[in-house]
């Protein structure tokens, strides 16, 4: 988080102790029950801890400046507010703990996946059973119990809150069956890159985050609903197309986890549509490489090469930079305070801009 702004670790910090706090709890409860129960918490504190934890950023700064407030610690460190903000970091290790399993990826924030260690552990323990089905099997229980732990932390908040909270975690669940779908069915058209691209990523990242950390501080008027939409719909979408360009040619050690494997999974990115509807046909049939399994470095190598070749990769960094317009003009009309509004700003920059 090196290159993170301080707006951000600030409120990683405070995230971090609680996770901290309740990960602690959850191991002394149940370690009174059965000590080996406390494995499960063990592996989602390995992957829950650490990271961006932009989500709960976002959640955070959109609450200070709905209560009136200008900086990290001016106000009461509400404990809802910093629940709902760990709330946010728990539901993205649900998802990216079950993301792994889909990928089927090996690495994640620089730690083993859980369920490539679990399977490991079956053999070396010389257990019965089958280690790919034991191992996945476990990443998805410790997967279930940190959305579990995240409605819990979430609480008993106002109607409003409770609303967007369901709202985003359905559209969390549909936009990575899209996702998949879309992977499978080889349907790599700049449309439905686009749809994920928004469905998955948008709301999830930024939108929900905005919003239901504004309705902790009080009702949130339509009106504001809106105008936190129309910042963080352009900045969640730049989140992702930099996330695509970060999966193929982003630098694996700063990842924290395998590049390329988008390509290898046939993932539906702006991208590589940009680049199909660009290509000749001696480029597409080297194209047509993407969503192999079996995809080597060579072929990964020359998929790239064309994507820099047909220009697919300046017009998504061109993107990037106008949806990062869009969404800074957004932020410096919203009705928060100076500073709030300055940090949604250099938020929209950061994510446009990150290097893992």
């Amino acid at each position: 988080m090196s290159d993170a702004p301080t707006q951000l670790t600030s409120v990683a910090a405070l995230v971090e102790q609680r996770l901290e706090r309740l990960f602690e709890d959850e191991r002394n409860e149940w370690a009174a029950v059965d000590s080996r129960l406390v494995e499960a918490i063990d592996e989602l504190e390995r992957i829950a801890m650490g990271g961006k934890r932009l989500r709960a950023g976002y959640c955070y700064w959109a609450w200070l400046g709905a209560s009136g407030g200008s900086e990290v610690g001016d106000l009461p460190n509400d404990l809802d507010i910093i629940d709902a903000c760990a709330s946010f970091e728990l539901l993205q290790a649900f998802a990216l703990i079950h993301d792994d399993i889909m990928d089927d990826a090996d690495m994640r924030r620089s730690e083993r996946t859980i369920h490539v260690e679990q399977a490991e552990r079956l053999e070396k323990e010389s257990w019965r059973g089958e280690a790919r089905r034991y191992g996945e099997g476990v990443a998805l229980l410790v997967g279930d119990l940190s959305h579990v732990y995240a409605d819990q932390l979430i609480g008993n908040g106002s109607d409003q809150t409770r609303s967007l909270w369901d709202r985003l975690r359905i559209e969390l669940n549909l936009g990575q069956y899209l996702d998949m779908r879309s992977a499978a069915a080889a349907e790599l058209d700049r449309e439905t890159a686009t749809r994920v691209a928004t469905f998955k990523s948008a709301p999830y990242t930024i939108v929900r985050p905005l919003q239901l950390g504004a309705s902790v501080a009080g009702p949130v008027s339509p009106e504001l609903v809106e105008q936190l939409a129309r910042y963080g719909t352009p900045a969640g979408q730049a989140f992702q197309l930099r996330d695509d360009l970060l999966g193929v040619l982003g630098n694996e050690s700063r990842a924290g986890k395998p590049v390329g494997n988008d390509l290898r999974e046939g993932k539906p990115t702006e991208l590589v549509a940009v680049a199909l509807e660009r290509a000749d046909d001696a480029q597409k049939r080297v194209l047509d490489g993407i969503g192999m399994p079996d995809l080597g470095a060579d072929q990964t190598a020359a998929i790239i090469e064309i994507l820099h070749a047909t220009g697919a990769v300046d017009e998504i960094e061109m993107r990037i930079e106008k949806l990062i317009r869009d969404a800074t003009v957004v932020a410096d009309a919203l009705p928060f305070d100076q500073r709030v509004r300055e940090t949604l700003t250099v938020f929209a920059v950061y994510v446009a801009a990150r290097h893992h």
